[in-house]
């Protein structure tokens, strides 16, 4: 990269940053002047990283100065507008680092400092266009000129997508690294924004003679990505014919008055570029926006198409790789046939897994479950004397009592009924019973119950086998001493 329009001291004038300047606390320290213009100054400076990278200082010299190193307005008048190119300096900042292209120049950070923005950029070292048509006199080679046509459409269908304008497309602003990779770099947008809105910097130039389209010179103009690629099909025009198109507003004029336009096709001039390429530089280059190639990725359909296989573009956006992901399968499933692809393979049906057996009981659920207290009686209601307490008390007593030995025999019988094999098919029975001594002891259970005073529920909760409604056995019967009862 090449310095421009550097003053004949640049280290001591006032406009620029001396050598030696730390911005933002030190992080970036200034080595050298880079170039100006009518919007700001660039610098390379050295990070905290020990990188060299280029520093863009947000400077519209229409509408401020320096003192010492702080950037002050002109005037009262300018103060505000002065904030406000520094705001869309600081969008633009933003906005452009999210372009994650190896194509476009990278942005590292934004910053304030010194009472306006600062940008830090890549350093690409190389030359731009302008340089290697100025000093190549041969015509570059179709294979060259289509590999670097390519990678740059493909970065600004990146800027396109992204609902973004590069306003400044020339063959100053593509410089060629060391690997020779084009790189987009000074996008105009902030400072055609920044015209609009002042009348002092209506008058800085924003177009470029040659390359600029004939609605950029129109302010309020509706503007779009056929903007951006007619400055590019002027661009490549100047580096196959070796001079830069005329000016898009003499061939408007020139249209207007039914005159010939000014522009001579490349087709039919140009020897050793394929017609399809020549024509698709000449649509880019139509007068009227409505008869140019409406979007870059148009344009790259049109040159990768014809001539073999289009050079491959590196990108990282996601939308890009889905794009690919889903051209690649097209293609795969083209190159098997209708054969393979047409007959969708019959899928067997599933069959579903068996239900798992039910869970058996434990014997500690068992035990809880018929354990478990029933409620207790409420405290009678005309209870006020002490000397009827122990009767109260005894009855509750030779409730638990009974609850107790209902449990105890319920386990005897679990235990006794797991050690016994029993068929499927048959009815369980009470194991060890026979059914003189069972209805003996369901009788004295009853017997039991009505001395204790127990209500329907609570019966039922001992003797029936429905108090435990998860079980298929026959449920334990109550038995009772004598000295239980008494």
């Amino acid at each position: 990269m090449k310095p421009c329009n550097v003053p004949d001291d640049p280290h001591t004038s006032a406009e620029f940053l001396p050598v030696g300047t730390r911005l933002l606390g030190g992080q970036y320290v200034i080595e050298r002047f880079l170039g100006s213009g009518g919007f700001g100054v660039t610098y390379v400076a050295r990070d905290s990283l020990d990188r060299q990278v280029v520093i863009k200082e947000c400077f519209p010299e229409a509408l401020c100065q320096r003192k010492n190193r702080t950037v002050v307005e002109r005037s009262r008048t300018s103060k505000g507008q002065f904030h406000s190119i520094v705001e869309m300096f600081v969008r633009e900042a933003r906005s452009l680092a999210k372009l994650h292209h190896r194509n476009i120049v990278g942005v590292h950070q934004v910053f304030k400092d010194n009472e306006t923005a600062y940008m830090a950029l890549d350093l690409v070292e190389g030359q731009d266009l302008l340089d290697i048509i100025d000093a190549n006199g041969a015509r570059p080679a179709y294979a060259e000129i289509k590999s670097v046509l390519w990678r740059i459409l493909d970065a600004i269908a990146l800027v396109h997508d992204e609902d973004m304008l590069h306003r400044d497309i020339s063959p100053d602003n593509i410089l060629i690294d060391a690997s020779g990779s084009p790189v987009l770099i000074d996008f105009g947008a902030a400072r055609e924004e920044a015209s609009k809105k002042s009348r002092a910097l209506s008058a800085v130039q924003v177009v470029k003679d040659g390359y600029s389209p004939q609605e950029f010179y129109v302010a309020g103009s509706q503007q779009g990505a056929y903007s951006d690629l007619y400055a590019l099909a002027a661009t490549f025009v100047h580096v196959i014919s070796g001079s830069a198109p005329p000016n898009s507003q003499v061939r408007l004029a020139a249209l207007a008055d039914k005159k010939t336009d000014p522009y001579v096709p490349l087709v039919g001039r140009i020897d050793g570029y394929p017609d399809i390429f020549l024509r698709s530089l000449d649509q880019a280059m139509a007068v009227l926006p409505k008869d140019r190639i409406q979007s870059a990725r148009e344009w790259m359909s049109r040159i990768g198409g014809t001539d073999g296989p289009a050079v491959p573009s590196v990108t990282s956006t996601e939308r890009d790789i889905e794009k690919t992901v889903t051209k690649l399968i097209a293609i795969a499933q083209q190159e098997r046939g209708p054969a393979e692809t047409s007959a969708p393979k019959k899928q067997e049906p599933e069959t579903p897994d068996p239900a798992p057996p039910p869970a058996e009981t434990s014997y500690q659920q068992r035990f809880a479950e018929l354990a478990h207290p029933l409620e207790p009686d409420p405290e009678p209601a005309n209870y006020t004397d002490e000397d009827d307490a122990p009767d109260w008390i005894e009855k509750a007593r030779l409730k638990q009592v009974a609850r107790v030995a209902a449990s105890e025999a319920a386990i005897d019988a679990m235990y006794a009924e797991k050690a016994q094999p029993k068929a499927a098919s048959q009815p369980m029975a009470v194991p060890s019973a026979s059914k003189v001594p069972m209805v003996v002891t369901v009788v004295g259970a009853l017997a039991c119950a009505v001395v204790l005073g127990l209500n329907g529920k609570q019966i039922v909760a001992l003797v029936s086998p429905e108090a435990t409604p998860a079980q298929t056995i026959i449920p334990p019967l109550v038995t009772m001493d004598r000295d239980d009862v008494l």
